[in-house]
C-alpha cells in the first residue's frame, strides 16, 4: 500500500469511529464531525470528496445505513427504534434511504435471507463500501442481494482507491431496481384524499366539511408507512373532468378517500369511502352519525380504517397521535374546523396567491377555539401559523411584530404538547427567518418532521433552509418529498427549479419552469430562471427573448429590446450579461434584475467571471439597508459565485453575514 493511501485509509478511518461514536446523536452532521476531527467545514469537506467523491453527508449517511443494517441482521429492534439508534430523526425517512440505497426495505432485510453474520463477514470490499464512478463521482449502491459488514469497512473504502473503474458496471442495474422497488412501494400504498362534499342545506357549512376532510388528512399524515398526497394537490382537480383513475394516475396515487358531510341540527353524518383508483373498485365505506358533541374522534377511527385496509403496520406512537383527542369541547373544535377552513382557503386556487382576509378570518376563529379551551394545543399552532404568513406577507406591521407574536404562540403550542409538528415548523420559520439562527431553526424543522414526516409545508421550509446552508443534496432529497405531495403548488417547482440550477442540471430546471408557469405565469422570478439556464445552456436566442420579455414588463423599456439583441450579435451570451450591468450602473429602470441593486450587479459580474467587480459590488450591497436577502442568503450554495470562495474580501462578507460554516463549496 502507497504512503498515500495509507494517510488516507487512516483518515477516514479516524471520521469513521467519530460517526460511530455519536451513531445515534441525530444532530452529528457536517459541522459536529469537521469540529470533532479539528479541521474547518470547507477542509473536511474537500478532502472526503478527494477521497471518497462523496460529500461528507454522504458520508455520514451511509455509515448510519451500514449501522443499521447490521442491527437488523442481529434483530436489534425494528425499523423505527433501529431509526433512532443510527442517528434518523424520523423513522419514514430512514426507510426511505435504507430502500433508496439497498434496494428494498429495512423490513425485508430477514426475509430476502441476509441474516447470516458469518456469510457476511467474509464479502469483498467491492460489495460493502463506497464504490463509485470517479469521473462521475455517482455513488454505487448495493443491489438487493448484496451483504457487508462495518467490520471490513476500511477494506471497502481502501477497494475504492484500487477498483473505482468497476464502480459504475454495477451503478446502473442496481439504480434502476432501487427507484423501481421504491416506485412499487409508494405506489402501492399511496392516497389521495378529495375535498368533502357539503350535503347540508346551509351551504356555509363548507367550513366543517373542509374542516372534517382536514383532520382526517392530518391523521394519514401521521403514518409513515402511508404516502399521503397533499390537499391542495387535490383542490387542483376540483371542478375538473377528470375520471378518479385519471385524477389518481396524474399524481401517481393508487387509493382514493372521498366523503361527503350533512349537519343537521345537532348531528352530523359523515360517508366515506375508499376506493382503488386502478380499477375503480370501492375497497371500503364507513356511515358515521353522531351527535355533535360526540364528533370528536371519528376522524381517527376513519384515518385507522383507511390504515387498515392499505396494510399499513402503524407505530405505537402513531396510533397515540392519531387517538388522540384535540380538545373536549365540541364549541372550540367547531370553531377549530373554520379557522383550518379559512387558513386553507386563505391560499386561492393551486395556491398562486395568498388572500389577507382569509388569514384574518381564520385568526378570529382559532382565537374563539382558545377562548374556549385554554389548552387547545392545535388552536395555538394554527394561530400561530397565520399571524406567520400575515407578517411574512407585509400585512401586519410593524412585521417583526407579527413574528414575535407567532412565536410566542407556537411556544405556548409546544408548553402545552412538545410534540406538536405544526408549532415546531413555525418555531423554525421564526428562527430562520426572523432572527438568521439557522442551526436552531433546523433543530425546530427537523423536529417537526420526524413527529409529522408527511407535513409538505415544513418540507418546503426545511428545504429552503438548506438552499441557504446546503448541502443541496439534501435540498434536493426534502424537495423531492414536498414535490411528491405538492406537484401542483407553483413555489415547490420554482425551488425545484432553483435547486436544478444549483445542482447545475439546467435542462432539468427549465422542465420545472414552465410547469411554474403554468400554474402562476405571471411570477417574474420564473423567468429570470428561464434566462439564467438557458444562458448556460449557450442558448442564446431563446435567452434574448426571455430578457426582452423581463425588460419589456415595465413599458418605457420597450426601447431596450434593440439594445439587447445587438449586445447578443456583437458579443453573445456574455455580452447580455454586459448589458444589464450597463443597465443596473448606468440606466436602471424599476424592474427586478435590472434597477440597479448592487447583488444583481455582483451576481452579473460573478458570471461574467470578474472576481474585482463582483466582490466590489457584493461589499456595495452590505452598505444598503435591504441586501435582497431572498438571493443574498443564497451565496454559500450558488455555484454562480465559486470564483470568489477562496477571495479574503468575500470571505469577510460572507462571515459578516452568519454564513462562514457553509462555505464550503471548491473555489474555481
Amino acid at each position: 500500500m502507497s504512503e498515500s493511501l495509507s494517510v488516507d485509509h487512516a483518515f477516514i478511518r479516524k471520521l469513521t469511529e467519530l460517526v460511530l461514536a455519536n451513531l445515534s446523536n441525530e444532530n452529528f452532521g457536517v459541522k459536529e464531525l469537521a469540529k470533532a476531527s479539528g479541521m474547518s467545514r470547507s477542509s473536511i469537506h474537500r478532502k472526503v470528496i478527494s477521497i471518497t467523491k462523496h460529500s461528507v453527508s454522504q458520508f455520514i449517511r451511509e455509515i448510519r445505513l451500514k449501522s443499521a443494517m447490521e442491527l437488523l441482521q442481529q434483530n436489534a429492534g425494528n425499523a423505527s427504534e433501529i431509526a433512532f439508534k443510527v442517528g434518523f430523526n424520523s423513522p419514514a425517512y430512514f426507510t426511505k434511504c435504507f430502500h433508496e440505497y439497498y434496494g428494498f426495505p429495512p423490513r425485508e432485510v430477514k426475509s430476502r435471507g441476509l441474516y447470516n453474520a458469518e456469510q457476511n463477514n467474509n464479502i469483498l470490499s467491492l460489495e460493502q463500501g463506497f464504490l463509485e464512478q470517479e469521473a462521475g463521482g455517482r455513488i454505487q449502491r448495493p443491489n438487493a442481494v448484496r451483504k457487508f459488514s462495518l467490520r471490513t469497512f476500511f477494506l471497502a473504502i481502501t477497494g475504492i482507491l484500487i477498483i473505482v473503474s468497476l464502480a459504475d458496471l454495477f451503478y446502473n442495474q442496481s439504480t434502476i431496481k432501487s427507484v423501481k422497488a421504491t416506485r412499487l412501494k409508494d405506489y402501492d400504498k399511496s392516497i389521495l384524499v378529495l375535498p368533502f362534499k357539503n350535503l347540508s342545506d346551509d351551504p356555509n357549512n363548507q367550513d366543517f366539511a373542509d374542516g372534517i376532510m382536514d383532520d382526517i388528512l392530518n391523521n394519514l399524515f401521521q403514518i409513515s408507512e402511508l404516502r399521503v398526497i397533499s390537499r391542495t394537490t387535490s383542490e387542483h382537480f376540483l371542478g375538473s373532468n377528470f375520471t378518479a383513475k385519471e385524477v389518481a394516475l396524474k399524481v401517481n396515487a393508487r387509493y382514493m378517500l372521498e366523503g361527503s358531510v350533512r349537519r343537521y341540527g345537532d348531528k352530523a353524518r359523515i360517508i366515506v369511502q375508499l376506493i382503488d383508483a386502478n380499477n375503480d373498485q370501492h375497497i371500503w365505506s364507513g356511515n358515521f352519525d353522531n351527535e355533535l358533541t360526540d364528533i370528536i374522534g371519528i376522524q381517527s377511527n376513519i384515518a385507522r380504517q383507511v390504515a387498515f385496509k392499505l396494510n399499513a403496520v402503524l407505530t405505537d406512537n402513531e396510533i397515540r397521535k392519531i387517538e388522540k383527542i384535540l380538545t373536549k369541547s365540541p364549541e372550540a373544535y367547531d370553531y377549530y374546523l373554520r379557522g383550518r377552513f379559512f387558513l386553507n382557503k386563505a391560499y386561492t386556487e393551486q395556491r398562486v396567491d395568498i388572500d389577507k382576509a382569509g388569514l384574518i378570518g381564520s385568526i378570529q376563529y382559532f382565537e374563539k377555539a382558545i377562548a374556549a379551551d385554554k389548552d387547545f394545543t392545535e388552536a395555538y399552532a394554527g394561530l400561530a401559523d397565520a399571524t406567520l404568513n400575515l407578517a411574512a406577507w407585509g400585512w401586519q406591521q410593524p412585521g417583526l411584530t407579527g413574528f414575535q407574536k407567532a412565536r410566542d404562540l407556537s411556544m405556548k403550542a409546544l408548553e402545552i404538547d412538545p410534540e406538536c409538528a405544526e408549532a415546531h415548523a413555525v418555531l423554525g420559520a421564526y428562527l430562520v427567518w426572523a432572527e438568521r439562527r439557522f442551526e436552531e431553526g433546523r433543530k425546530e424543522f427537523l423536529t417537526s418532521i420526524r413527529l409529522n414526516p408527511n407535513f409538505p409545508q415544513v418540507l418546503q421550509w426545511y428545504a429552503q433552509l438548506l438552499m441557504i446552508t446546503g448541502p443541496i443534496e439534501e435540498a434536493r432529497i426534502y424537495l423531492d418529498r414536498a414535490l411528491e405531495m405538492e406537484p401542483y403548488f407553483w413555489v415547490v417547482q420554482n425551488l425545484n427549479a432553483w435547486i436544478c440550477y444549483f445542482e447545475e442540471k439546467y435542462d432539468e430546471a427549465l422542465k420545472s419552469c414552465f410547469i411554474a408557469q403554468d400554474l402562476k405565469p405571471d411570477f417574474g422570478e420564473n423567468q429570470w430562471l428561464f434566462f439564467l439556464n438557458h444562458a448556460k445552456l449557450g442558448e442564446g436566442e431563446k435567452a434574448v427573448k426571455v430578457l426582452q420579455s423581463i425588460a419589456g414588463s415595465y413599458p418605457v423599456a420597450n426601447l431596450y429590446t434593440d439594445e439587447i439583441l445587438d449586445a447578443y450579435n456583437k458579443s453573445g451570451i456574455e455580452g447580455l450579461f454586459s448589458w444589464l450591468i450597463d443597465v443596473n450602473t448606468n440606466k436602471p429602470i424599476p424592474v427586478e434584475g435590472m434597477n440597479g441593486h448592487p447583488f444583481f450587479i455582483a451576481w452579473w459580474y460573478a458570471i461574467l467571471g470578474n472576481r474585482e467587480e463582483s466582490v466590489k459590488w457584493l461589499q456595495r450591497n452590505m452598505e444598503v439597508k435591504a441586501r435582497l436577502y431572498i438571493y443574498f442568503n443564497l451565496v454559500a450554495t450558488n455555484p454562480d459565485f465559486d470564483i470568489l470562495r477562496s477571495n479574503p474580501r468575500f470571505l469577510k462578507i460572507i462571515d459578516q453575514i452568519g454564513l462562514t460554516t457553509y462555505n464550503t463549496r471548491p473555489a474555481k
